[in-house]
């Protein structure tokens, strides 16, 4: 049997695959266009982004940490003072705000419509946040672990994924992170917290909805804990006080988007 050694292909070889595969992408392009979401321009050979270059940049992205209880802006591992209002999550990192019409836009297609490429397009704006507010995690958090909010089996044969599971593996593939979705587990289904106004309401919602199923890893009890939305805070509060309980030392919650409301 014949075996090819791609690292000694001649370069007649390398430039001949290089051909086949912007054809393939030509043809994809040509039977599946894809148009930015914004203006309507044809996005070429970019796989799951469905914002042309130019309106990427135009979304605002935040440019620090803040509270999860009373979401003031705060400098890096700074934390505010609510002894009334004690909170698992330390902090919260979100990349832009819910409130921009095209950021629902995204999400609504991504969640509700299920188009799952455009994680691709939601995890470039999750990176380039935290770049900006955060280049040098390792030294200055430490060794970290992501860990996505689990959906329950019911919402996940319903959708066919996990919308912050996806953005989480893009997120820790890209910033060379741990990644582990078999720790933190749903423990029963529960109505969308979307469709519960009331602060209260959303607590009890998610009252003991969440467990772990294996134990944290040693020397990883720093926690990137990734979410799509945060709204009253009501599920990352929930599923950081099931880490600290088992052992978990800080617990940052990484979202997309944060809510003013």
């Amino acid at each position: 049997m014949f075996y090819y050694n791609l690292k000694s292909a001649p370069t007649q070889y390398l430039s001949t695959m290089s051909k086949i595969t912007r054809i393939k992408n030509f043809i994809y392009d040509c039977l599946f266009p894809i148009f930015c979401l914004n203006c309507g321009t044809f996005i070429k050979n970019e796989e799951g982004r469905y914002l042309c270059p130019i309106c990427l940049k135009t979304i605002p992205l935040h440019s620090s940490l803040f509270c999860p209880i009373c979401l003031k802006r705060i400098g890096l591992l700074k934390k505010c003072s609510h002894s009334d209002k004690p909170s698992s999550l330390d902090f919260l990192a979100a990349a832009t705000d819910y409130e921009n019409p095209l950021i629902q836009k995204l999400i609504h297609l991504y969640k509700y419509q299920f188009i799952k490429d455009i994680r691709y397009t939601l995890s470039d704006i999750v990176i380039s946040y935290w770049e900006k507010i955060w280049p040098d995690l390792k030294t200055q958090f430490g060794e970290s672990l992501v860990i996505p909010i689990p959906l329950s089996r019911q919402r996940f044969k319903e959708r066919g994924f996990n919308q912050s599971e996806e953005i989480a593996k893009i997120f820790a593939d890209h910033f060379q992170l741990e990644i582990n979705n078999q720790i933190l587990v749903r423990l029963r289904n529960t109505p969308p917290q979307a469709k519960i106004e009331n602060y209260n309401d959303r607590q009890l919602n998610l009252q003991n909805a969440f467990g772990l199923q294996n134990a944290l890893p040693s020397g990883k009890k720093n926690i990137i804990l990734v979410d799509d939305v945060f709204t009253s805070g009501a599920t990352m509060q929930e599923a950081a006080k099931v880490l600290k309980q088992n052992g978990a030392k800080r617990i940052i919650g990484l979202t997309i988007a944060k809510s003013r409301k």
